[in-house]
């Protein structure tokens, strides 16, 4: 396993196979043609003042020239940081200021966010604008060896910006010993080989794109980059005629090709052997109905915050039909991660008892961007035998008795109502557990009568139910299903169900929480 990131594009500069292929135009590079591109941008940066310990921001669509981006702002030593090119100015501006680029780079149609912005040097994709330079994507040098001079593992190799639960953005900066710690970690537990195909389906300004392009590279597979995900017919067209053989989706996604998958519209899937997930409750009749459309997969369960590089713990099932909880446990750590499960004091809680997740090892983020107060509250120095910098995830988990770990609520997700600690994601689980719900959103609210109180958000859609019957329920044989499940506390006063029209998604793909939960207020 390399030490440095960008050493991996290095040992294939020469291999002709298939690197990047962008979905939407058909275009396709080799790993020959993208060191080229690389070596041309990257000649472009440095004369721009762009070296080790730079900062190269992205505000563009994902294309073979964002990967381009990457690779070259690795290749000097510098981090790259995509942003999400969808923001509002205010937005992008407050990102930019946050990570101090040296260079943006800009891509058509964009270039208005950054006026004003602490941008640093400006580079358009396409030809020189006012202002800024000009950048050919499709500019090709000689490939000259990368200077390792007083490079370190420790360096920084990208920023990513998440809003966590206050809606404030973080930019979680990774080093290359970290990444290069996760590739390793997922590489031993489940396995990569040549000729793999990876279905991209997640923006490159989200860590779940991590996974994809990174895991794919260091066997010298091909990614494929979808556009920006907005119909379940792109991902199932795109496995068919490129033949992918693995894929990352959050869940919101999965269910939403379970529920829309009609046997009119059914494609050949059978090229996949992997569908990863995470990020949210996914229950395990949605993946048992998924194994009805897609035979023989490998589902690859991920935890792990940005700030962790993304995977943390992982958990492989090859037979879901056989699986009987109705959750599937986060699973154990990778090779290179230490989990804690600690009380209030931060004190080792006995296996089988409630208690909040750490994790140490190298895979724990250098910190935030420019912010050591918020880093120094995230990530606390722990004593003794296991010491070391431990990331507080902030969610309750219980270690099972054969040491896999189950996910139980966030910290945040918990209020009182009447006295009682209420977690939201207990809420979720049980309503995504009701037949025909496609997906769900709890939030707290104040009522005018009942005081705190929680307003539930579902999306119908699955027909996985007893009896195979269809459709979204009601809300009176909703409220009778919640009932068998949940305390009294726990069940909500207001059900709203929302229409594929009202759904809001973030970036990634799931529900978009703080809207609903301005809804659920307003």
């Amino acid at each position: 396993m390399p030490a440095l990131a960008d050493e991996i594009l290095e040992r294939r500069r020469e291999s002709a196979a298939t690197a990047v292929v962008a979905l939407d135009t058909g275009a396709a590079v080799s790993y020959r043609t993208l060191a080229r591109r690389t070596q041309a941008l990257a000649d472009l940066l440095a004369g721009l003042g762009v070296g080790r310990g730079s900062t190269v921001a992205m505000v563009m669509d994902k294309s073979i020239a964002s990967v381009t981006a990457m690779w070259a702002a690795l290749r000097l030593g510098a981090r790259y940081v995509p942003v999400d090119e969808s923001l509002p100015a205010a937005r992008v501006a407050l990102l930019l200021g946050l990570c101090e680029p040296t260079v943006t780079l800009v891509g058509p149609g964009y270039r208005e966010l950054l006026d004003g912005a602490p941008a640093g040097r400006v580079v358009t994709v396409g030809e020189a604008a006012a202002g800024a330079s000009g950048w050919d994507p499709s500019a090709e040098a000689e490939v000259r060896p990368v200077d390792l001079a007083g490079r370190s593992p420790e360096d920084h190799a990208y920023v990513v910006f998440t809003s966590g639960s206050t809606g404030s953005p973080k930019g979680v900066v990774i080093s290359h010993r970290s990444l290069c710690a996760l590739l390793e970690g997922v590489q031993k537990v489940v396995g990569f080989e040549d000729g793999m195909r990876f279905l991209n389906v997640a923006p490159l300004f989200f860590d779940a794109s991590v996974v994809d392009l990174w895991s794919t590279f260091l066997v010298g597979g091909s990614v494929h980059l979808l556009p920006r995900l907005r119909v379940a017919t792109q991902i199932t067209r795109a496995v068919e005629e490129w033949r992918i053989t693995d894929t990352l989706l959050v869940p919101s996604v999965i269910r939403m090709l379970v529920s829309r998958f009609s046997d009119a519209s059914r494609r050949d899937l059978s090229s996949l052997r992997r569908l990863w997930f995470g990020g949210e409750s996914c229950p395990v009749s949605v993946l048992r109905a998924f194994a009805d459309l897609v035979p023989g997969l490998r589902y690859v369960h991920g935890y792990g915050p940005t700030e962790t590089t993304h995977s943390a713990t992982l958990f492989l099932v090859d037979d879901i039909a056989g699986y009987e909880e109705e959750f599937l446990p986060i699973g154990g750590p990778l090779p290179h991660v230490d989990v804690l499960v600690v009380d209030d004091e931060l004190r080792p809680v006995p296996d089988g008892v409630t208690g909040e997740l750490l994790i140490g090892g190298p895979q724990v983020m250098v910190g935030y961007c420019g912010e050591p107060d918020r880093t120094a509250l995230a990530v606390v120095e722990l004593p003794g035998p296991r010491g070391g910098r431990y990331y507080r995830s902030g969610d309750y988990v219980r270690r099972r008795e054969d040491g896999a770990l189950v996910f139980l609520g966030r910290r945040d997700d918990a209020f009182k109502i009447n006295g009682n600690l209420v977690h939201l994601s207990e809420v979720e689980a049980a309503t995504l557990a009701v037949a025909g719900v496609s997906d769900c959103c709890a939030v707290p609210a104040e009522h005018p009568i009942a005081g705190k109180a929680i307003t539930l958000f579902v999306l119908g859609g699955r027909s996985d139910g007893p009896g195979g019957r269809g459709g979204p329920p009601d809300e009176t044989e909703l409220r009778r299903e919640l009932a068998l499940r949940l305390p009294e506390y726990m069940l909500p006063v207001r059900i709203d169900f929302l229409t594929d029209e009202d759904v809001n998604l973030t970036p990634s793909g799931k529900l978009d929480r703080h809207r609903l939960r301005a809804l659920a207020n307003s």
